[in-house]
């Protein structure tokens, strides 16, 4: 071990620059270890070797501190332990042969692990290329961030000498200490992270404004086209991808053998001259030049962070309702939804919530026989933000008329009294809320009449909620709170999707879980993040339909008009 009052390779640690803790590295490789865990995705390469870089780094730097607290406890109590000339040739000798095999047995094990994760989402596994490059990968971040460490430690340890001519030595250490943790927490934010969200917010700007290469729509019906209050530049890459993704008639006929009409897509873009209530004011003026209030169903949509809508949902309103509904949607943000979470929450429950509440005072107004069916919905950060247009689940039963929400965050707050108050026995991943009365979770389309248990729900009163969410997406489970809680989903019975071989680790699981959300639309429709036809039966119990009434040509037909550019 280097002495603990000075940093390795400084005058006084008697080691050189590249002497390594040894407790650094046995904690170091079980956090190494432990990072290559299987999660409910398969990572790249580059996300594996990005999470086993970091976790070895923490793990090295908590084994250090462990290492100096033990050292200074035993000066304190005066503990002196030896161990006679032949143990310790023999303990030299083992220890190493013992770890290589741990290592490699654990490597073998964790790397068959994941491969049974990829094989349960329907995804190949990596490829021994692949973890080459992971482990070069991670072995490239750990050095950088022990670099890092040890040039900060050597800076203070500087700072602490220079201060010491004209300081007490404890007093010179503290204040060395101090100073350069100070500037290390001001650099991180205010240059690297602060910094870098800029450069990001400046690409998925540019991202926004790229072209469709859609041709404006044709139709009054549609924002950005003939008479729309929105001109089509400002509806942004997502608005002009939305306004132009809607069915024909002929095609909704096709698929459901009845006469159809034009359905209405109403969107407006978040400019930089606007706010989130301009840009709701907007959307509500768009609906009213269209006549969507005299729609059948009319359907309030909160984006993510990209201002990107799910044509599974949207299409699901359009075919079900003949056509004879309409849609609005705004954008608040550029940026994707999973760094929206970690960085800015405020904005989408703003926009939710401004958006519905406009929407809703102006349908409020019309006689109680002529208003349209007034839905709400929204996938992942969408559907954070449109829940937080109601106080409660009770608010929400009560304003909205039905609505469907798609892999929500289990952080929104109507999520999680839901969550908490389901009936007893229900697991986490498909709670019971009372006996599924007006609000029921379903991890597949089949589960919409019975629980994960295979028990009939009773009467489904309208209004009607549907919570899709699948056992295998990150988004739905990903939570700060897994830093230093094992969840309730993990101890509880698991999804058919989900690797029974995945446990909860503190920190690692967190991690795991962050990088999965960036993979969450890699399995096909039914894992991780990606929901398809599953949400037409949801939509069709919630605009009226049974639960056991047969979708398939409605499927068939969003099949070959789907737009899943996310």
């Amino acid at each position: 071990m280097s002495d603990a009052s000075a940093p390795p390779g400084h005058p006084g640690t008697g080691r050189a620059w590249w002497h390594l803790s040894r407790t650094g590295l046995f904690f170091g490789a079980a956090y190494f270890l432990t990072s290559m865990a299987p999660s409910l995705l398969p990572r790249t390469w580059y996300y594996q070797g990005l999470i086993s870089g970091l976790c070895a780094a923490v793990g090295y730097g908590l084994g250090v501190l462990v290492a100096w607290v033990v050292r200074r406890v035993s000066r304190l109590i005066d503990l002196n332990v030896t161990v006679s000339g032949e143990a310790r040739h023999w303990l030299l000798v083992a220890a190493p042969v013992f770890g290589a095999v741990a290592v490699l047995g654990l490597t073998v094990a964790n790397v068959r692990a994941q491969a049974r994760t990829a094989a349960v989402v329907r995804l190949a596994p990596l490829d021994p290329v692949d973890w080459a490059l992971a482990l070069a990968l991670a072995a490239l971040i750990a050095v950088l961030f022990l670099a890092i460490a040890r040039g900060l430690r050597g800076a203070t340890h500087q700072l602490a000498q220079a201060a010491g001519h004209v300081l007490p030595k404890t007093i010179a250490t503290v204040i060395a200490v101090l100073v350069v943790a100070l500037a290390t927490a001001w650099v991180t934010d205010s240059v690297l992270f602060h910094r870098g969200m800029q450069a990001f917010a400046g690409v998925a700007a540019q991202v926004n404004t790229a072209p469709t290469g859609r041709a404006a729509p044709t139709s009054p019906l549609r924002s950005g086209g003939p008479g729309s209050l929105e001109s089509w530049d400002s509806l942004g890459y997502q608005g002009q991808m939305f306004v132009t993704s809607a069915p024909t008639p002929a095609q909704i006929t096709a698929a459901t053998d009845r006469g159809a009409i034009e359905p209405i897509r109403v969107y407006a873009g978040r400019t930089p001259d606007r706010s989130v209530d301009d840009v709701a004011d907007a959307v509500v003026a768009e609906l009213k030049r269209t006549n969507a209030f005299q729609r059948r169903v009319l359907a309030v949509f909160t984006t993510t962070g990209t201002g990107w809508v799910d044509d599974w949902s949207a299409q699901s309103v359009e075919y079900l309702s003949n056509g004879d509904s309409a849609i609005a949607a705004m954008q608040y943000s550029y940026l994707p939804s999973a760094m929206s979470m970690m960085t800015d929450r405020d904005t989408p429950r703003e926009a939710g919530k401004a958006l519905f509440d406009k929407v809703y005072a102006v349908w409020r107004t019309l006689p109680a026989d002529h208003r349209p069916q007034l839905v709400v919905g929204g996938e992942s950060l969408g559907s954070y933000g449109g829940q937080a247009a109601f106080a409660d689940a009770d608010d929400m039963v009560a304003r909205a008329q039905g609505g469907v929400w798609v892999g929500t965050p289990s952080f929104t707050g109507i999520w999680q009294s839901l969550t908490a108050r389901r009936n007893e026995g229900s697991p986490e991943i498909v709670p019971v809320v009372d006996a599924g009365l007006h609000i029921r979770f379903a991890a597949s389309g089949d589960q919409l009449t019975h629980d994960y248990y295979g028990r009939d729900y009773g009467t489904w009163d309208f209004p009607r909620f549907v919570y899709a969410q699948h056992a295998s997406d990150p988004v739905v489970w990903w939570n700060p709170a897994l830093l230093g809680a094992e969840p309730d989903w993990l101890r509880e019975p698991r999804g058919h999707d989900v690797n029974p071989d995945v446990t909860w680790i503190p920190f690692v699981t967190f991690w795991q879980l962050t990088t999965d959300m960036a993979v969450g639309h890699d399995p096909p429709d039914g894992y991780g993040h990606r929901y398809g036809p599953e949400l037409v039966p949801a939509w069709g119990s919630v605009l009226g339909g049974s639960p056991t009434d047969d979708y398939t040509k409605v499927v068939a037909g969003i099949e070959k008009t789907v737009n899943r550019v996310a």
